[in-house]
């Protein structure tokens, strides 16, 4: 395949992603609401007009309206491109991590759950049940119809150890710390994410979503951008570790993070 027409695949990944995005915007506003994510079309929250279709192009559309609704002048958060955008950079990486094939799929269908997954969380402190069954089916399909390079006896096996883990933590910060610490609805997602990943992609998982929450809670404490008792959502620290574990996979079925842990201390 030529550079050019890697270019074009790109593209249109691109754009697709971008698509999806702009459609994520409208599942992370309404499933907390228990809204349709079908009716009504996109409008403004506080005049309630439609949204005209020249300025409901993805992440384009908010800076041809420069963040506010054309009826009245409402603000638009800048969220809106940065979920759209975000979403059209992780697709075009599922594609290069993976290829065109059923794991391409299967994962960027995961990769946008996690991204609804992050910003319900961030916003509610929820993970919805919805999101976790749906997350069930989709891996219940994959190994039914061996979409993924997994067992589903790996998989189980990955479920238990992700799920269990995080309920555990939870009982610990429950009892040293005398309220809850990890929420149930992180437990249920656990099993979804273990299930996709097994047993060691869940422990590396793991290892890196406390790594990056840790890091992130001395960051903003250390700048006082936080309140030591502040509430905080652990969903997006799952969905980062879960995607960094997927996307450093090497192309012979290793990882390179494992490859390097286990060449540095053995």
């Amino acid at each position: 395949m030529s550079s050019f027409e890697d270019i074009v695949i790109l593209f249109f990944l691109f754009i697709f992603g971008a698509i999806i995005g702009s459609f994520l915007n409208v599942v992370i506003y309404r499933v907390p609401k228990k809204m349709s994510i079908i009716t009504p079309a996109s409008h403004c929250f506080r005049c309630k007009k439609r949204i005209p279709y020249k300025y409901n192009i993805p992440i384009l559309g908010y800076y041809l309206l420069n963040g506010k609704c054309a009826f009245c002048d409402h603000t638009i958060a800048s969220r809106y491109p940065f979920v759209e955008l975000i979403t059209a950079l992780l697709t075009i990486i599922v594609y290069v991590v993976f290829g065109f094939n059923t794991q391409f799929i299967v994962y960027l269908i995961l990769t946008y759950l996690l991204i609804s997954v992050t910003f319900v969380d961030i916003d509610h402190f929820i993970i919805p049940n919805g999101f976790v069954l749906f997350g069930i089916f989709i891996l219940a399909g994959s190994l039914f119809f061996k979409f993924v390079p997994i067992e589903w006896q790996e998989s189980v096996s990955g479920a238990f150890v992700f799920a269990g883990f995080l309920f555990g933590i939870g009982l610990i910060g429950q009892f040293i710390l005398k309220k809850e610490s990890i929420g149930f609805g992180d437990v249920k997602l656990g099993l979804v994410l273990g299930g996709f990943l097994g047993v060691e992609y869940s422990i590396l998982a793991l290892y890196l979503s406390f790594a990056i929450s840790a890091i992130f809670i001395f960051i903003m404490l250390g700048g006082k951008l936080m309140e030591k008792n502040a509430k905080i959502p652990f969903g997006p620290y799952l969905a980062a570790g879960t995607l960094i574990a997927l996307f450093t996979k090497t192309p012979y079925g290793g990882n390179y993070i494992l490859n390097w842990y286990y060449t540095t201390m053995f």
